[in-house]
């Protein structure tokens, strides 16, 4: 593959690259995982692994999230998936992988749209399948958002209060009774955040929390209870609060790993699961998500970059490879058509190659509104590729994700 970049620095930052890069496959999650040895030095001492995704549109990087988790799951130890997807999706999705009794599919056309793929449908399946032959280990699945709670999370809180304090469900009924969704939850949302005085709902949903707050339940209980109070403060708000939906993410994936002890893999996007500790936010810095876990875990957050050339998303909609000045661009100027590159012995080197990594520039992310014409318009700021992420994981070319029918 040939390069456009012809300074000198470019040049030996892409030497060192043809160098270090680790080929993989990205052809089917299935089959051997020998190619991802690379990754058991770094992600040996990790509690929580970020896999943070250039885009949620591409078939191979689709295909390599399913490889590293499954590497992970049965190398490492790890056994949760976390989704920035909502927390009464998650539950649901979680069922299917603890019981079998749902149609996987059905259950992620619940889902937000990019995940509605047969590539996620294929991890589904097959952590239902590790954990049919592991009962007593399981593979739990959780979502981390809350801007969209379900009737099921309703159901679950009141689950909890009738075994562990029946004589207090019908206070709990009656002030959950109002907030609950009735019909589809967009259109629950667009009808709560139209109303002109939200606090009587509010005030509804902290007193819920604060009643199985007080009661000797699961703490699930307590999370479940907790995620309707967010939902109804996060919507009572003019326009969505970015910080607190960063905070939150990793606030869950936090209390997961301490109420479990269960090790993570965190399916995320560039702009959220990525180490950025100052992201833009209009006019003033922000820490995300994976910055939030680094300061909390240091080493023992492992944030992994899945990067891109070039190719076609979302259904056939075409990406040119990154403008140069962008900070994974050398990425694709060298490399096999799948590689791993570890970044974090290159981030103390004084040359060139460390000199790339720790240089602030911006970094694509390709969301599901991209259009090619705004190409460059489409990154994150606020970091270095080594400062971003610890591994590498780059594709040269990319085809779409495959729809469920």
């Amino acid at each position: 593959m040939t390069s456009e970049k012809t300074g000198p620095g470019e040049i030996i930052a892409a030497e060192w690259i043809a160098a270090a890069a680790r080929p993989v496959r990205a052809d089917t999650a299935d089959g051997p995982r020998t190619d991802l040895e690379p990754l058991r030095d770094p992600a040996r001492g990790a509690v929580a692994v970020a896999l943070a995704t250039a885009t949620r549109g591409a078939h191979e990087l689709f295909v390599l999230h399913d490889r590293v988790t499954r590497f992970l799951v049965e190398e490492l130890g790890f056994r949760t998936l976390a989704l920035e997807e909502d927390w009464t999706t998650g539950l649901r999705l979680d069922a299917y992988a603890r019981t079998g009794r749902d149609d996987p599919a059905a259950a992620l056309r619940d889902a937000w749209l990019p995940w509605q793929t047969a590539e996620v449908l294929d991890a589904l399946r097959w952590i239902r399948s590790f954990n049919e032959r592991h009962p007593d280990d399981p593979v739990r699945i959780i979502g981390l958002n809350f801007g969209a709670i379900r009737a099921a999370g309703y159901d679950a809180v009141e689950e909890h209060v009738r075994r562990a304090a029946p004589g207090r469900l019908a206070e709990l009924r009656e002030y959950l009774g109002p907030l609950r969704p009735d019909g589809p939850i967009d259109e629950h949302v667009a009808r709560y955040r139209a109303l002109a005085d939200k606090r009587p709902l509010i005030e509804r949903a902290e007193w819920a929390l604060a009643l199985v707050r007080s009661l000797p339940v699961d703490p699930l209980a307590v999370r479940q209870a907790r995620a309707i109070a967010d939902f109804h403060h996060l919507h009572a708000l003019p326009d969505l609060d970015i910080e607190r939906i960063e905070t939150r993410f990793a606030q869950n994936v936090l209390w997961w790993h301490e109420h479990t002890g269960a090790k993570v893999v965190y399916w995320g996007g560039t702009a959220h699961a990525s180490a950025g500790t100052a992201v833009p936010n209009g006019g003033r810095a922000r820490t995300n998500a994976g910055g939030h876990l680094r300061r909390r875990l240091g080493d023992r957050f492992l944030p992994i970059g899945l990067t891109f050339d070039h190719g076609t998303v979302h259904g056939g909609v075409p990406v040119p490879s990154p403008p140069a000045a962008f900070g994974d661009a050398v990425l694709g100027t060298v490399g096999p058509p799948h590689y791993l590159l570890d970044l974090r012995e290159a981030r103390t080197r004084t040359d060139e190659v460390g000199a790339w990594l720790a240089a602030p520039a911006p970094v694509r992310v390709i969301g599901p509104g991209y259009r090619p014409g705004d190409d460059p318009d489409h990154h994150l700021q606020g970091g270095a590729p080594g400062t971003l992420f610890d591994v590498v994981v780059h594709t040269q070319e990319v085809t779409p994700a495959r729809p469920l029918p």
